[in-house]
Order: structure tokens, then C-alpha cells, then sequence
């Protein structure tokens, strides 16, 4: 799929694909590198990417952002950059400012809080306010991704009136793009095990029934993609828009998980081959901030309450691509 902003994407891709390399990535789970790819990833320039020119930004919008989400989907980046180029857009939005040295975690209520253990903040929503405090995991690594089950809790930093729930909406966004990305990247290395892998005296990919894996691997990654993207238009994340695409995200992480391992065999999951990198981290984000039953309900709900007379035009009016909210 392609962006307005493809000279931007394509200069963030070739410079996390060159700090994101799977080796890399393994060396910060084994804890050798993460401060050395923090480093790396703020040279980038993209940290502040939301925040408005007057403050030092970039000025880029939500539809702008979706892309580079991907990007570090893509690649596993093992640490919160996403998540800090949210945080610092969402505490600047309201007049605040997250401290340089900052690695921030988006902690609304949630089962696992992917890169917590990497994070030295959080921002998180209490008693009607949005916070920005110090923070270190607690709990388990359920998937040796550098999550955690549970934050502690230190001095706040910054605080403001919430209004609604922008904290939870940011954080289901992001982490879906980033497995829209990953699903990309699965995508990506299924195709080209199937072409490489031979069997019988041919490549699998040859075989009807491992086409029709594909197909249905491909169906799952592209319509992630196309709902995921739904989420990011307009100046603030909508709950309909949100909740559409972290179901969807959540749903296809089952089927792209199970299908890319089936067609990769039994390599597929071992510590030296690369796709276990991806597929931990989607089964991680499928665990983070509510599955898809939750956002589902949530869909239903607010398709309820809406007061359109069909659903076709719930579907036209809250969740089409819309130009004067891009």
C-alpha cells in the first residue's frame, strides 16, 4: 500500500532497517544492546514526529504516522519508540512536555505492556487525568520480548485532564500498525521460504495446497492492513475507527501465525531463524491493551448507539476514508 509521504517512509525504512537487524534485535533480548539502539533510533529525528514545528517537531498527522508504525512493525524494533513518539505527541497536544532522556510506555489497563522492561516511563490514566510517570516492570517476560504483566510506579512528572480515553485508543492504535507491520514482514518471508524451499524436486510453492495457505496468509495481512490504516485519520484517534482496527489486527495474528509456521515447518520456530522474532511480537500485541471479543463489543456498541438506520451507513459515515479528516 502506498503513502503521500513515501520519500519520509522510505528514509525511516533504510534507517531502522540498518539499527532493527535481526541480529541486533536478538542482542537486546539477550540485554547487550538497548541503550546503544536507543541511541540509534533517536538519531533518527523521529522521536518528536507529532509534536508541532513550533515546539521542535515535525508536524506530522495521524495518517502520516501510520506508516512509520508499520515500519518498526517491520523490522521488531524491541523498544518503545513508537510508543515514546505517541507519548511525547499526546503530552505536547496538551501543553506538556516528556523529558529527553524519556522512554515511555502507553500503560492504559492491560494484560501485558509491550517494551515495559526497556521503559524508564509510562504514561497512564488516573482518576480522570493523563499521566506521565516514572515507572519500572514488574511481572513476567511472557514472551521474551521485553513486555512485562505489570508496572511499578514512581514520581509523576506531568499530568493533565484526560477527557475521554486517548490513552487507550493510542495505545490499541499503535500497537495494531506495528502488527500490520510484522504481518507484512511474515508475509514477506513465507513467499520466499516457499520459493526457496524445495521438496519432491520442486519448490513447495508449487504445491496447490501451500498456494492456497498463501492466499489465505495474504487475505489476513492485507485487510489487517486496510483496518488498521481506518484508525489513523483525523487529529484524534475515534473509538470506532480504533476498536475496527485492533479486532481485525487480533483476529488475522491467529491465522498469520499459525499459517507462516505451517509453511515454514518446524525451522520456523527455532531461536536462529528469524520468524519467531515476529511472531512472539504479535502474540505479544494480541495480549496488549484488549483482544479482539473486547474491541468487538466496543464496535457493536457504538454501531448501537449511533442512531444510523443500517449498518451499511454506520460503515459510510464513521469508518470510510473521509479527505477533510486525512
Amino acid at each position: 500500500m502506498t503513502d503521500n509521504n513515501d520519500v519520509l517512509v522510505d528514509a525511516f525504512r533504510r534507517h531502522i532497517a540498518d539499527i532493527s537487524t535481526p541480529e541486533a534485535v536478538r542482542a537486546v533480548e539477550r540485554g547487550d544492546a538497548a541503550q546503544s539502539m536507543w541511541q540509534d533510533l533517536v538519531q533518527s529525528g523521529f522521536l518528536d514526529a507529532l509534536m508541532p514545528e513550533a515546539a521542535g517537531g515535525a508536524g506530522l498527522g495521524l495518517q502520516q504516522l501510520f506508516p512509520l508504525l508499520m515500519v518498526l512493525g517491520e523490522h521488531a524494533v524491541p523498544l518503545p519508540f513508537g510508543e515514546t513518539m505517541v507519548a511525547r505527541g499526546l503530552v505536547s497536544a496538551r501543553g506538556g512536555t516528556v523529558p529527553d532522556e524519556a522512554i515511555v510506555v502507553l500503560a492504559p489497563g492491560s494484560a501485558l505492556i509491550p517494551g515495559a522492561r526497556y521503559a524508564t516511563h509510562a504514561l497512564i490514566e488516573r482518576d480522570g487525568a493523563l499521566m506521565l510517570v516514572e515507572a519500572s516492570a514488574e511481572g513476567d517476560d511472557v514472551f521474551h520480548t521485553g513486555s512485562a504483566t505489570a508496572l511499578a510506579y514512581g514520581e509523576t512528572v506531568w499530568s493533565a485532564p484526560a477527557g475521554g480515553e486517548p490513552l487507550l485508543l493510542a495505545a490499541a492504535a499503535t500497537t495494531s500498525a506495528q502488527m500490520a507491520g510484522a504481518m507484512a514482514r511474515i508475509l514477506d518471508m513465507t513467499l520466499r521460504h516457499a520459493s526457496d524451499r524445495q521438496q519432491f524436486g520442486r519448490a513447495i510453492g508449487k504445491f496447490q495446497a501451500i498456494q492456497q495457505q498463501i492466499a489465505v496468509l495474504a487475505e489476513q495481512v492485507i485487510s489487517t492492513q486496510v483496518a488498521t490504516r481506518i484508525a489513523f485519520v483525523g487529529t484524534e484517534f475515534d473509538l470506532a475507527r480504533v476498536a475496527t482496527g485492533k479486532c481485525r489486527a487480533n483476529e488475522a495474528s491467529h491465522t498469520v501465525c499459525a499459517i507462516s509456521h505451517a509453511v515454514h515447518g518446524a525451522i520456523g520456530a527455532t531461536e536462529e531463524f528469524d520468524l519467531q522474532l515476529y511472531t512472539r511480537r504479535l502474540k505479544q500485541w494480541q495480549l496488549a491493551f484488549g483482544s479482539e471479543s473486547y474491541w468487538g463489543a466496543r464496535l457493536a456498541r457504538e454501531r448501537q448507539s449511533s442512531g444510523l438506520e443500517s449498518t451499511a451507513d454506520f460503515l459510510r459515515l464513521r469508518l470510510a476514508h473521509r479527505e477533510d479528516a486525512a
